[in-house]
Parts: C-alpha cells; structure tokens; sequence
C-alpha cells in the first residue's frame, strides 16, 4: 500500500537501506566515540590522517564498480520489476553517475588546492556509485549525469564542512559518501521517476531514515558503547590497533615509535 504516493518508496539498488542507513550508523558512533586525539589541534584546525597508501584506496574504489554493476542490475530487476532489456541501460547510467561525480570533484579539488587531491576524488566516486543505486534504474543517462555532477561537487565541500566547522572527525568519509550521497539519491530518483507522486514518496522514506532509525542508532550505539567501548585507550591509539591487539606490526616500513632505549 503506497497512499497513492507514486510506486512507493523507490530504492533499487539500497541507496538508503543500505548506503543512507550505514552512513547514518557511522554518524551515530562518530558522534558517541568523538574524534581521534590530534585531529582537531585548535578550533578551527584539522589534521590530515590520510590511508597508508593511496594506490589501493584508488584500486579498490575501481574493483567497487564491478560489484556495482552488478548491483544495480539485480536490484532493478528484484525490487523495481525492470525488463532485461533495461539492464545495459542501469549499467551505462550507474557509469556516468560515478564518472560525473569524480570529474566534479576532480575539478573542485583542483580548483580549491591547486591540485587535484586523490582520497577525496576516490570519495567522488564511490558517492557517485552510492547515488546510482537509487536511479541508475530510473533516469535517463543525461539525468545520471546531472546526478553524478551533484553528488561530486559536495562531496569535497561537505567533508570539509564536517571537518572545520563541526568537528566531526569521519576517517572514510562515510558520513558524506555513504549518508549524504544515499540521501540525494533517493531524491533524485524521485525528481526524475515518470510517476506522479513519486517526489513525495521519497521524502517520506528519508523522513523515515532520519526521524525514526537515526535515533534508533544512536541509541542502541551509546548502550552497546556502555559495554564495549568504542575509543580505544590512549596507548592503542599512539601505536596503532595492529601493534596494541596483535602485538605486530601491519606496516612495518613505517616508524610508529621509538622506546627510550633506542634514543
């Protein structure tokens, strides 16, 4: 039963059962833990503590696409009743969303720094690909398009905005990839779904995902970080989880720290 709002909630490829949810999820546990000790110095100030190597950050976001693909494809056929003939379509479209959104943030990062900055490009794509599984199935490649622009050009602005002026210390950039991304494509699925009504059905569903699970979240989070602690101690932070749970070292061409003896 929709209330004769459109199809229902439209959401093929998971975009906020999956995506919007998990990001929110990681909003909820980044809020309960706080961020990590010297990440904001001074008010006003953020510390890059980039992945160990870039190269797989960016080789892994382009192994995502196949997964993708194949995603979005079945979800179209499973949830939204589309033809076979509509496959290669929700696969072209699902390429061009990524691919608009890592040139806008290619351009954005380039404009703002100088250069182009390959961690938030490589957050560029995945937020295109994470805005695909809602309308990849839906909008026309033009509208994938408009789609992945968008999502590539907050993605940069957002992470910043979240770093310098609240604070919130997201090492993936799963609040914006994840949340914020899924979020905007679930209402482009509804601009551009031919049903009328449609807009409105998804706003329902983010209202849902917002007003209800979120807080839903943060509440079993903060019971379980009762129990479990989610900060680690001061001393597993200084070294590195590897070194403070396995007692070795994952990166060993890496120097963590030196004892005193060696000084």
């Amino acid at each position: 039963m929709n209330f004769g709002l459109g199809a229902g909630f439209l959401d093929g490829g998971g975009a906020g059962t999956v995506h919007a949810l998990g990001g929110l999820s990681a909003l909820a546990v980044v809020w309960i833990a706080g961020p990590r000790k010297g990440k904001f110095p001074k008010e006003g100030l953020s510390t890059a503590m980039p992945g160990h190597n870039a190269a797989y950050v960016l080789f892994g976001c382009f192994v995502a696409l196949v997964g993708w693909l194949a995603w979005n494809a079945a979800g179209a056929i499973i949830w939204l009743h589309a033809p076979l003939a509509a496959l290669p379509g929700t696969a072209i479209n699902t390429l061009l969303t990524a691919s608009a959104a890592l040139g806008a943030t290619f351009s954005v990062t380039r404009i703002r720094f100088g250069k182009p900055d390959a961690s938030l490009c490589a957050n560029g794509w995945l937020a295109g690909l994470v805005a695909s599984s809602a309308c990849a199935a839906i909008a026309s490649p033009v509208e994938s398009i408009f789609v992945g622009l968008v999502a590539g050009i907050f993605t940069p602005l957002m992470v910043e905005l979240l770093e310098l002026a609240l604070s919130i210390d997201d090492p993936s950039g799963a609040i914006t990839v994840h949340a914020a991304a899924g979020l905007w494509g679930l209402v482009a699925a509804g601009l551009f779904a031919p049903q009328r009504g449609q807009f409105l059905a998804q706003l329902v569903g983010i209202a849902a995902l917002l007003g209800l699970l979120l807080p839903l979240v943060y509440l079993l989070f903060a019971l379980l970080n009762r129990i479990v602690p989610f900060r680690v101690d001061a001393d597993g932070e200084r070294i590195g989880m590897d070194l403070h749970e396995l007692g070795g070292g994952a990166y060993p061409e890496f120097v963590i720290h030196r004892d005193e003896s060696y000084r």
